[in-house]
């Protein structure tokens, strides 16, 4: 049996994340958030005294032994511990550029992603999605906004704590990390479908691609 797998790549603040969840729903497809997999390692290595550094002497194998991640619903749970409220702190944000250009890193996410799509239709976002983890997607969007907009987003999300200048230069020293970094950087794939979210509302935004993605189907 063939399964549907709409992937999404985009920076990070355009709403993914939403964006995913709510389709996800519409469409009673399987949400996965790859970006809240790599925060969870992140999120392993602060309770764990590592850095960028050290982290390159844990192989995959050995990750994947220590590590267990699981997505219920919009919870993550690291080790069977709740990890929701420390997914977006300042700290993890400024880890995850960095840890997300080791190779077995991604990899141990990626295999994650990939045997959940093998056995039902899924909505997955990231930043490597539409050209590294999933290429042949049925469906493939590159999801965006302005920085500013962006940065506003992430610092409502803090609860409007910290600086927003801070915050928006944060957000385009990550897009730059993103798309330079050697290892998968991320890229608008050729055949994406295009979804500016700075002015559309998120309900739009959903419709809008849950009626692209029908009509493709449906052809």
């Amino acid at each position: 049996m063939n399964f549907y797998q709409i992937a999404m790549d985009g920076p990070a603040g355009a709403g993914k994340s939403t964006v995913a969840k709510l389709l996800a729903k519409k469409l009673n497809f399987t949400y996965i958030n790859s970006g809240g997999m790599f925060r969870s390692v992140a999120i392993y290595m602060l309770n764990n005294n590592l850095t960028p550094e050290t982290i390159e002497i844990v192989r995959s194998d050995i990750l994947a032994e220590k590590i267990k991640i699981n997505q219920v619903k919009e919870d993550f749970f690291l080790n069977n511990e709740n990890i929701t409220h420390r997914l977006h702190s300042p700290e993890v944000s400024k880890l995850v550029p960095f840890i997300s250009r080791f190779p077995f890193i991604r990899d141990f996410v990626e295999g994650n992603s990939i045997k959940i799509a093998n056995t039902q239709n899924i909505v997955i976002e990231g930043r490597d999605t539409t050209t590294v983890v999933f290429p042949n997607a049925t469906m493939k969007c590159w999801v965006f906004a302005e920085p500013l907009v962006r940065a506003q987003r992430r610092w409502e999300q803090n609860g409007k704590v910290g600086d927003l200048q801070q915050i928006l230069e944060d957000v385009n020293k990550r897009d730059k990390m993103d798309t330079e970094r050697e290892i998968a950087p991320m890229k608008r794939a050729i055949d994406a479908f295009d979804v500016d979210t700075s002015i559309m509302s998120i309900e739009e935004v959903v419709e809008k691609i849950a009626n692209e993605f029908h009509s493709r189907i449906n052809k």
